[in-house]
C-alpha cells in the first residue's frame, strides 16, 4: 500500500503474520527514512507533533490524507472543521535547512549530514526543540518554532505569511514576507549562547494542496 502522506515515502506492507516480506529490495536504515521525511516535511511522533499543542491542520494532516471531513468523531473535531471552512491556517510544519550565520541563504533544500569534513560545525539535532525562530535584524512576533532535525535539515512550525511566499486566502495585506529576509534560531546564555540561521521551504505537494480551493 502506497504511503498516502506525501510523494516519495514508499509503500507499507501489511501482513497477518510476523514473517518479514520476501522482496528483492534494498534495505535502508531508519535514519535514511527520517531524512526523507524531513525533506518532504512530514512529521511523526510527539517531538514533531507536540502533545496538547499541535493542531491537525497546522501539522498538514488535512493535506496528508489524515482527516476525513465527512465522517468520524474525535476530540477537537468541531474546531478542526470550523477552521477548515471559515478560518485561516497561518502556521504549517515545513522542512527547514540550517546554515552558518556568515553563509548565504540556501536556494535548494538538500541534506548534508554535517560530519567532521563539513564546514558547518553545528548540526540540527543540537538545537533544542521549540526554539523560537526570529527574523534577523527585526523585532516582533516569532516567525515560528523549531521542532527537530538531523544534519542540516529538520522540521519547523512556520508562519507562512512571514517565512514563505505563500499567500493565504484573503490575507494579502497581512503578508510580510520579503525574498531577502533571513531567519535565525538562537538559544542558550552567556558562553553557552548559540545561533544558526534557518530557511523554510514549501514542498511541491504541499504548495499544490494550499493552492486548491477549500470550502
Amino acid at each position: 500500500m502506497k504511503d498516502p502522506r506525501a510523494p516519495g515515502l514508499g509503500y507499507r506492507i501489511l501482513r497477518l503474520d510476523s514473517k518479514p516480506p520476501e522482496l528483492h529490495l534494498q534495505q535502508r536504515t531508519e535514519d535514511a527514512y527520517t531524512v526523507r521525511r524531513y525533506l518532504q516535511g512530514v512529521p511523526e511522533g510527539q517531538d514533531e507533533i507536540i502533545r496538547e499543542q499541535a493542531l491537525p491542520l497546522e501539522t498538514n494532516m488535512d493535506m496528508m490524507n489524515g482527516i476525513d471531513f465527512r465522517k468520524g468523531c474525535y476530540v477537537g473535531q468541531e474546531l478542526t472543521i470550523r477552521t477548515k471552512h471559515r478560518g485561516v491556517i497561518r502556521k504549517r510544519i515545513l522542512p527547514c535547512m540550517i546554515y552558518d550565520n556568515d553563509e548565504p541563504a540556501p536556494q535548494v533544500l538538500a541534506y548534508n549530514p554535517g560530519d567532521d569534513s563539513s564546514a558547518t560545525a553545528l548540526t540540527a539535532d543540537a538545537i533544542p526543540g521549540e526554539t523560537s525562530i526570529g527574523r534577523v535584524g527585526k523585532k516582533g512576533r516569532s516567525a515560528g518554532k523549531w521542532l527537530k532535525g538531523v544534519g542540516n535539515i529538520g522540521l519547523g512550525l512556520c508562519r507562512l505569511e512571514i517565512m514563505t511566499d505563500v499567500v493565504l486566502p484573503g490575507e494579502q495585506a497581512a503578508a510580510t514576507y520579503k525574498p531577502g529576509d533571513e531567519f535565525v534560531l538562537a538559544w542558550g546564555d552567556g558562553h553557552d549562547a548559540r545561533s544558526v540561521k534557518v530557511r523554510a521551504f514549501v514542498p511541491d505537494w504541499l504548495r499544490a494542496g494550499l493552492s486548491e480551493p477549500h470550502g
